[in-house]
């Protein structure tokens, strides 16, 4: 049973079980108890508490000084919790269980390294180790000062991993913060101040994005005496030709620069099969479940669970995924996930353990990379005994949701670490697709380029080709308006060259769909995009495309369907996704739901601001969508004064032709609801 709670992690304090602070007569009181709970589990004898505490006293004196702050400590405690204490002649500690620490939490979350237990860990680091606690003897202090520098070392790898995650699944907004936070302790890494600058870049925060890069060099040269990195000169001179106009590149705090577009799809993690050269595609075996020996668990469900994961899995063309009849004799094995993954050839592992608490289950999934057993994510899904199969299915598809896009994200990370001369074709593909969750033309134009490497590596990979339709789709949206004519054109053949090499590739058919749907071929847009759907109706991206494309296609209801399931098997999304879901809301005239879902994301895309406004607008409330109207107005000035849009065009025509409604009166839907909100 737990009595106390300790934090240790910023101001020292204490806590009884039902959340009652406590106080300590003497800052060494605190610091003993403080020692003690840093590693419960262990018993320090009395001298070295003594020496600790008291070094530049004679041992005698140190040890009864020793003695009255454990009196002490023992009466400031209430009766019930002084159980945690145990004290004997010869040594002191803390019982084990009886105690409980926000260190310790932080140190077990930080070595699961799920971005779930990281963000927990980062959230439980409320300031420097014992922030406070000094005066207690210099040993105490030499103590105190390197746990903090190891524990300061170890937040700033959890950072700096986080971030990493933030950056790949498009989480702009805690991205920024955490930046931030990370160049107050370290101003001078050029890195993060890069990172930083691009992610201002994504919000259209170019004056922001600006300032930050005068802020980067200036500090460059105060303290280090050098000019910014050759990389770092690359993003400023693309934020300058960014700017309308000969505007001057000056420092600038403010944010009413006007905004570019997002992106029509920012890219997702996934890969490309290849036919020629399977090794390059990721492989996994799925291990049967173990199950804990409890009566009437048995090992078979566990078994049928593994292989239903296996065989979803097996939808998406980009995992290479073991037979289950071969993953499963390993079911009894004991050997190490290296010698199982050579064995079977495999570079992930799935694994997991079915346990009974009660009458509940608890299902543990874990993916483990083969090379080095290092864990890549693990999840817990809950449900009562008596659910189980009810709720099997789903389980299933959360696994399988969740699980393809940490591969994804993982495989990412280890092409970055690559040479440029070891990249493979999927490497160059990835490289390509990641690139397109930037919405600016340099990001596009490093995509295309790497799409253009990789074919030329293999002209058979066609995801390759749907990368190239998507970088067009992307340049239309944003940048090259009145060019769509062309950029159509091109984008229908990569798509249909895509789905000619690999009728089987869901992500092709999904991107095909989306340009029938430009096009304005509706009935090849709701075929292509429910063929996609039959192929893997777990890939929460299809999902997240097919939700804005089946809305506008005519069939609201089916795309609200596909985005309350993507945005349920995507929990940790790029933000895209709620920019898609939230249209298919706003056309389901679901407009509470549509705003709930955009609130998060207001600037997915650039015309996400205009679906807020009208829902609002529809709602009865258009002063309350009146900053989503201007935050429109602005891009599409600033577009328009590029050149983007022809002289003739109206706010309100360019925002019809983005969102092309196969029915006239969703359009007029639409329509009427931006001029409820003041689109004029």
């Amino acid at each position: 049973m737990t009595l106390l709670h300790i934090s240790l992690l910023g101001a020292f304090a204490c806590h009884t079980a039902d959340g009652k602070p406590l106080a300590f007569p003497t800052r060494k009181v605190a610091a003993l108890l403080a020692y003690l709970a840093t590693a419960p589990e262990q018993r320090h004898a009395r001298g070295k508490l003594a020496g600790l505490l008291w070094d530049a006293m004679p041992e005698a004196r140190a040890r009864s000084n020793l003695r009255k702050t454990l009196s002490r400590l023992q009466q400031a405690l209430p009766a019930p919790a002084r159980e945690c204490l145990a004290i004997d002649g010869q040594a002191v500690g803390l019982r084990p269980g009886a105690s409980r620490s926000d260190l310790a939490a932080f140190e077990r979350l930080l070595a699961d390294g799920t971005p779930e237990t990281l963000e927990r860990a980062l959230a439980l680091y409320r300031g420097p180790f014992l922030e406070g606690l000094d005066d207690c003897g210099e040993p105490f202090e030499e103590w105190r000062l390197e746990r903090r520098r190891w524990l300061d070392e170890r937040l700033q790898q959890l950072m700096h991993r986080l971030l990493d995650h933030y950056v790949v699944t498009g989480a702009i907004d805690p991205a920024i913060q955490l930046a931030l936070r990370l160049l107050a302790d370290d101003p001078l890494d050029e890195g993060v101040q890069r990172t930083l600058i691009r992610l201002y870049l994504y919000q259209d925060r170019i004056g922001a994005a600006l300032a930050q890069y005068h802020r980067c060099r200036e500090r460059l040269a105060a303290e280090l005496g050098v000019a910014p990195s050759p990389e770092t000169e690359r993003l400023k001179a693309e934020l300058t030709a960014l700017l309308p106009g000969d505007a001057p590149d000056v420092p600038c705090e403010s944010d009413d620069l006007p905004e570019r577009g997002a992106v029509i799809a920012t890219a997702a993690s996934a890969r490309a099969r290849r036919r020629t050269a399977p090794a390059e595609c990721p492989s996994l075996a799925v291990l049967a479940f173990a199950v804990d020996d409890t009566p009437r668990l048995s090992s078979s469900l566990a078994a049928g669970l593994a292989e239903d994961i296996a065989t979803e899995l097996g939808r998406f063309g980009e995992l290479e995924v073991v037979a289950p009849t071969s993953a499963l004799a390993y079911r009894h094995s004991r050997l190490p996930p290296e010698r199982i993954g050579g064995e079977l050839g495999v570079d992930y592992l799935l694994e997991g353990r079915l346990q009974r608490r009660g009458e509940r289950l608890h299902l543990i999934a874990r993916l483990v990379a083969t090379s080095g057993a290092r864990q890549v994510w693990a999840e817990r899904y809950d449900c009562r005994r008596d659910e189980l199969f009810d709720v099997q299915d789903e389980v299933v598809c959360r696994i399988v949701g969740s699980l393809v896009g940490r591969i994804g994200d993982d495989r990412l990370a280890q092409a970055r670490r690559k040479p440029p001369q070891d990249w493979q074709a999927y490497d160059l593909w990835l490289r390509g697709w990641h690139a397109l969750r930037r919405p600016d033309m340099a990001a596009i134009h490093e995509a295309r380029r790497h799409f253009q490497q990789a074919l030329a590596r293999d002209p058979q990979l066609a995801r390759a080709y749907v990368g190239l339709a998507l970088a067009h789709l992307n340049e239309w949206a944003c940048y090259a308006w009145n060019h769509w004519v062309f950029l159509q054109q091109e984008a229908l053949a990569l798509c249909r060259k895509a789905v000619a090499l690999d009728a089987n590739d869901h992500r092709a058919h999904c991107m095909l769909g989306l340009a029938e749907l430009y096009g304005r071929d509706y009935a090849a847009a709701e075929r292509e995009l429910s063929l996609a759907l039959a192929l893997n109706p777990n890939d929460s991206e299809v999902l997240a495309h097919a939700a804005f494309a089946l809305a506008l296609a005519g069939e609201p209801e089916r795309g609200v369907a596909a985005a309350r399931k993507a945005l349920r098997l995507a929990p940790y999304r790029p933000e895209w996704y709620a920019g898609m879901a939230g249209i298919a809301f706003f056309s389901a005239r679901l407009y509470d739901e549509a705003i709930d879902t955009m609130a998060g994301a207001p600037q997915a895309f650039c015309n996400t601001p205009a679906f807020i406004a009208a829902s609002h607008a529809h709602l009865g409330h258009p002063e309350q969508g009146a900053s989503h109207r201007e935050t429109v107005y602005r891009h599409f000035r600033y577009q328009l004064a590029r050149g983007a849009f022809p002289p003739q065009t109206g706010c309100l025509d360019w925002l019809a032709a983005l969102d092309p409604y196969r029915h006239p009166a969703d359009a007029e839907h639409y329509r009427d609801g931006l001029l409820k909100a003041g689109f004029e």
